[in-house]
């Protein structure tokens, strides 16, 4: 990992952390169904080399010096080669992106449904039999399904966190059968009475929210310890560079390199 990465992986942290305690003041939702998000780095759409060689066959087809230029920019700057291939990629650029978007959703949904499967087997048959008998309505059941399983499935690296957020979604269920209960009870004793489980629900929700905030900040000060290592690792290595025999030493074996053929140091 690099430090720029390290330092994004902080701030991301900070920003989320941040993010939940100010919007707690301003919506209740924020403390009770908030989740604090892990930054995974990934790029699902950056251009492979195939894709990138469709482009400019596409590109080469109405404007073949423009290509050349492309091909010549690849090999000196690849950042601006990048950004000059989308400006340039037109409708074959756009036609890559969404293709990538797409197969990205469907690997997600892929993966998350063999994660469902090995993880609530009994609904996961469920949504099987939707999907045979009742086709139209199946990706209606599998966003809600989405939705209320997503935040457990993208927390699965962590197993402490799961286990909490299983124990909460169960309470969210029970929250939801006891109100529904209460609405419909005419007896005042028998409300009162579910009115009491229903607090229990709500207290040990908050428990668990407790919990939840208590494994993000011990993951925040473990990404800390890594960039306050990795900042130490970095300050020494400018030491060493620094110093006059390592620079010597250095400096000749670049000589021999560009005279001689001999790599010993890796300059770029």
């Amino acid at each position: 990992m690099t430090l720029r990465r390290a330092i994004l992986l902080v701030w991301v942290g900070l920003l989320t952390a941040i993010g939940a305690a100010v919007g707690a003041e301003n919506a209740e939702d924020v403390i009770w169904d908030g989740n604090e998000q892990r930054y995974t780095g990934r790029r699902p759409f950056d251009l492979n080399d195939e894709e990138i060689a469709r482009i400019l066959k596409r590109i080469s087809e109405s404007n073949p010096k423009k290509a050349e230029e492309l091909e010549e920019l690849r090999k000196t700057d690849q950042e601006k080669f990048l950004t000059e291939l989308k400006d340039h990629g037109g409708e074959e650029f756009g036609k890559i992106i969404n293709e990538k978007i797409e197969n990205y959703r469907q690997r997600r949904r892929d993966e998350f449904l063999e994660w469902f499967d090995k993880n609530y087997h009994d609904r996961a048959e469920e949504l099987k039999n939707i999907k045979t008998n009742d086709p139209n309505s199946y990706n209606k059941r599998y966003e809600s399904i989405w939705i209320t399983y997503r935040r457990i499935y993208e927390a699965r690296w962590n197993e402490e966190l799961v286990k909490v957020l299983k124990q909460d979604l169960h309470l969210k269920f029970r929250r939801d059968e006891l109100i529904a209960k209460i609405k419909g009870e005419k007896d005042d004793n028998k409300r009162k009475e579910l009115a009491g489980q229903l607090k229990n629900v709500v207290n040990d929700r908050f428990d668990l929210i407790v919990r939840r905030k208590q494994i993000a900040y011990e993951e925040l000060l473990k990404r800390l310890a890594d960039l306050q290592k990795q900042i130490e690792d970095q300050n020494d290595e400018i030491k060493k560079w620094r110093e006059e025999k390592f620079r010597d030493d250095n400096v000749r074996s670049r000589m021999d390199y560009l005279l001689k053929g001999i790599p010993k140091f890796k300059w770029d």
